[in-house]
């Protein structure tokens, strides 16, 4: 079974405006088959499209080994600089809906080699979830680091089930102190939904992000990347209350509808 990692759900503020340190996080440019800016050699990966896309049009599918140990990393590539003195937050999105691979983030702080643990490393396995779920963790380079090797690996779950694709997309490695700290208010005043529903749910909203529906009690039962404008069918929902979460990646609404 696996373990939860890291989830950081946005509800009250929004961290924007710094300087993201990897190229191409966003996996929208490609060549020959591989996202630009990262090594991938020695993986098989695809080209993560529609719902397998986090943001814009493209996300990055990293497939799991066929045997039971081991696992497939990429990472950005050059190696990025990094300042001892200084907290870098190493975050992003992903989307495992398959119980044939699991997931970790995992930097490496380096000097020439690897130095070994540090707090950008995920002590747990990512969970099977239909939604696209968003990790994040922060700590100093170890001593004596001059550079960071940011990767994202995919395991097998074991020797009967391996070779499932987990997409991951929109992944940030940032100075914390270059973060500003911005308040959710505007963001909530653009988030526009007809809160008595029908057969659909209508969401207009300032760019692409991910509207899900849980019951009163909690329960996940619709998860949508969409545009603005766009509708979610609603028609196999029972009557009742149900609260609708809008993220965006940086920040995080809520609202109650009513399905009549």
């Amino acid at each position: 079974m696996k373990k939860i990692f890291t989830i950081l759900g946005v509800t009250g503020i929004a961290l924007m405006g710094a300087q993201n340190l990897i190229p191409n996080a966003g996996f929208e440019n490609w060549t020959a088959g591989a996202p630009d800016g990262f090594y991938v050699t020695g993986t098989t990966i695809v080209q993560g499209t529609g719902a397998n896309a986090h943001s814009g049009s493209f996300a990055v599918g990293i497939t799991a080994p066929t045997t039971a140990s081991g696992n497939k990393t990429i990472n950005p590539t050059p190696d990025i600089a990094v300042d001892v003195t200084k907290t870098y937050v190493f975050s992003g999105w992903v989307l495992d809906n398959t119980p044939n691979a699991k997931f970790k983030y995992w930097n490496q702080f380096r000097a020439g080699n690897d130095l070994g643990a540090n707090p950008l490393q995920a002590a747990d396995f990512s969970v099977d979830s239909p939604q696209w779920v968003f990790f994040s963790a922060e700590g100093m380079p170890t001593p004596g680091a001059t550079e960071a090797r940011p990767g994202l690996r995919v395991y097998s779950e074991g020797a009967s089930n391996n070779g499932g694709i987990i997409y991951v997309d929109d992944v940030t490695f940032q100075d914390k102190a270059s973060m500003a700290v911005t308040d959710v208010t505007g963001f909530d005043k653009q988030i526009k939904m007809n809160t008595n529903i029908g057969n659909a749910l209508t969401v207009i909203l300032p760019a692409r992000a991910t509207v899900n529906i849980y019951t009163a009690e909690g329960k996940l039962v619709s998860s949508n990347r969409i545009d603005s404008g766009q509708s979610i069918n609603t028609s196999s929902l029972t009557k009742g209350m149900y609260i609708v979460t809008v993220d965006n990646g940086t920040a995080k609404v809520s609202r109650k509808v009513m399905k009549n």
